[in-house]
């Protein structure tokens, strides 16, 4: 089995759905809040770092969040902002300013025009058909809400690793640029450029 190297990994990017604000299908159920922490590879393959979710107090979320934050230091901390929602990310704000903490808060509208479990669906099917969606045994709860969906009674932590997905940069693969460097070798094999400089591009590329 290959290891993946660090550098091979881009920063990670994690994503709040605070629970407050939150309206349910299923009024028994009490909303949990959920993070979800993801980074992608040079192949534009996509592993999940955390998965948590649980119903707890704003002031427990919010120490959630800088301990994820202190321990993966990631590129972007997404927080929903629709409705209440949008207090709780101002909150986080001052209080990381209070506590001298640096974390990088990103405030998400989600589109209120836009079904919750499409927009779920057309974010994750292509990263799931291709194959590229990697989670840890561990995480069996977003494993369940995968299998399950739309059907199953908690959708926060899909949601939530929705949303962190398209807060990824776009990425070249290295499939694309392998793709793309072997056209260009070909092209000036075909229009008779000296042998040393096409070995010259081609190692320069590697």
């Amino acid at each position: 089995m290959t290891r993946l190297k660090l550098n091979e990994l881009s920063r990670p990017i994690f994503f709040c759905d605070p629970a407050a604000g939150k309206r349910l299908a299923i009024k028994r159920v009490r909303a949990r809040s959920a993070i979800v922490g993801i980074t992608q590879d040079n192949y534009g393959r996509v592993f999940v770092l955390v998965a948590w979710a649980a119903r707890c107090s704003t002031d427990a979320l919010t120490d959630q969040i800088f301990a994820f934050n202190e321990q993966f230091r990631p590129r972007s901390f997404g927080i929903e902002a629709n409705a209440m929602q949008s207090l709780y990310g101002d909150m986080v704000g001052r209080e990381a300013k209070f506590r001298q903490f640096k974390v990088p808060i990103l405030e998400v509208k989600q589109p209120t025009n836009v079904d919750k479990d499409w927009r779920i669906r057309t974010t994750l099917q292509p990263v799931i058909a291709d194959g590229r969606l990697f989670i840890r045994a561990e995480h069996m709860e977003l494993k369940q809400e995968i299998i399950n969906f739309p059907m199953s009674a908690t959708k926060d932590l899909i949601d939530a690793l929705a949303s962190a997905v398209k807060l990824l940069p776009v990425v070249h693969t290295r499939v694309e640029h392998d793709q793309e460097l072997e056209r260009r070798l070909m092209y000036l094999r075909e229009t008779g450029a000296p042998a040393e400089y096409i070995l010259q591009v081609a190692r320069g590329a590697a």
